[in-house]
């Protein structure tokens, strides 16, 4: 399981409202929520097994579990109030995001010395995706660029490294190069 750090919230407590998906027992203890609607065990991503939380209902005195984790900060007064005050419908769906995505270069591209990797931008923030295909919407910005593979290694290099920097000058956005840690010879064989 991946997930970027801004799309987890780290270090929340179940009283027992929470149980492992397929127990009827209730959790007590330290979980993480993430962007998608999930709940996972532990403070954060890699801190324990992470196992799936899911919603526990003893109202009928047995631990019946519903199937979706419902993040309670977003079920307030007050961001109904704001939800009104923007004119959106309280129960209007929210806008999707990318899904990460971490590429692996088939034994065909590493023969043909390169592939296209996707990523997506969010438009008003220096936030980056890596995507597994072309993701844009009205808060993101899709775009994709040719990863050179094999060849000589101080070329494989520079042929990336102009890359970022052409598609950054080209959609006048910054970034993109500290996003891929300028690992300009990542994948490299």
């Amino acid at each position: 399981m991946y997930y970027p750090k801004s799309h987890i919230t780290p270090n929340l407590y179940s009283e027992g409202n929470l149980t492992l998906k397929g127990s009827t027992k209730p959790y007590y203890g330290y979980y993480f929520s993430t962007i998608d609607g999930k709940a996972f065990t532990g403070r954060f991503v890699g801190d324990g097994d992470n196992l799936e939380l899911v919603l526990y209902n003893n109202s009928s005195g047995e631990g019946e579990m519903d199937q979706v984790f419902v993040d309670e900060r977003f079920n307030s007064k007050d961001a109904v109030t704001y939800s009104t005050l923007q004119g959106i419908k309280p129960s209007s769906k929210l806008p999707t995001s990318p899904t990460p995505y971490y590429p692996v270069p088939t034994r065909q591209q590493y023969q043909a010395g390169e592939f296209r990797r996707f990523f997506s931008k969010k438009s008003n923030e220096e936030i980056y995706y890596e995507t597994s295909a072309l993701f844009e919407n009205e808060y993101y910005i899709g775009f994709s660029i040719p990863w050179k593979l094999t060849g000589d290694l101080q070329n494989v290099y520079l042929v990336n490294k102009r890359v970022v920097e052409l598609k950054e000058k080209n959609l006048s956005i910054r970034g993109l190069g500290g996003f891929l840690k300028y690992n300009y010879i990542k994948f490299y064989k």
